[in-house]
């Protein structure tokens, strides 16, 4: 009895060492942000209002808090804040926004002027409420590459709220310039 004891235990550690070794993967390929990252800081030249980040981009006019669909209220004058660098060619403002249905039947059509950098883009009007998309190419000479660039998107009319006095500018999802 004695003789097969150790035998067993011999045999028994011997087979608890043989397993298959672990399968092994590649890394995974590394890849380069979409974005250009921004030499001024953390701003890029496009923003969503739901990146936790987004106040960054904020200058002033526009709500401290996102609300749960990732957007947020703009008042009576928003500025935005973006870094666009020099690479960037043939740009686009854009803008995702709405006008709830409800605000835009007590205000009506409402004309947005954009200003980039202190100097007038474009006047535009919108007729109807809901969901909308801005797009337009900016001129050249407009932007300063490789620099920090401002946007105020102001509103003709606003939705005031008779309680407090609220002034209600759009609904902003995201801004930006893009290619």
């Amino acid at each position: 009895m004695l003789i097969r004891t150790p035998f067993f235990l011999g045999f028994s550690l011997l087979l608890a060492g043989c397993s298959s070794a672990p399968d092994t993967y590649a890394p995974p390929v590394q890849r380069q942000p979409l974005t250009v990252p921004a030499a001024s800081g953390s701003l890029s030249y496009f923003v969503s209002m739901s990146d936790p980040f987004a106040s960054a981009y904020i200058v002033k006019d526009i709500a401290d808090t996102t609300e749960s669909g990732g957007w947020r209220w703009t008042y009576r004058r928003p500025e935005l804040r973006f870094f666009v660098p020099a690479t960037a060619q043939h740009l686009y403002f854009t803008m995702d926004f709405s006008f709830p249905e409800r605000i835009f039947r007590e205000t009506g059509p409402v004309t947005l002027t954009f200003t980039i950098n202190g100097r007038p883009f474009d006047r535009s009007r919108f007729e109807k409420g809901g969901q909308l998309h801005y797009r337009k190419q900016v001129p050249p000479g407009l932007l300063q590459p490789d620099a920090e660039n401002t946007v105020v998107i102001e509103p003709d009319r606003v939705w005031v709220s008779k309680t407090d006095g609220a002034a209600l500018g759009f609904i902003l999802a995201s801004a930006g310039f893009s290619e």
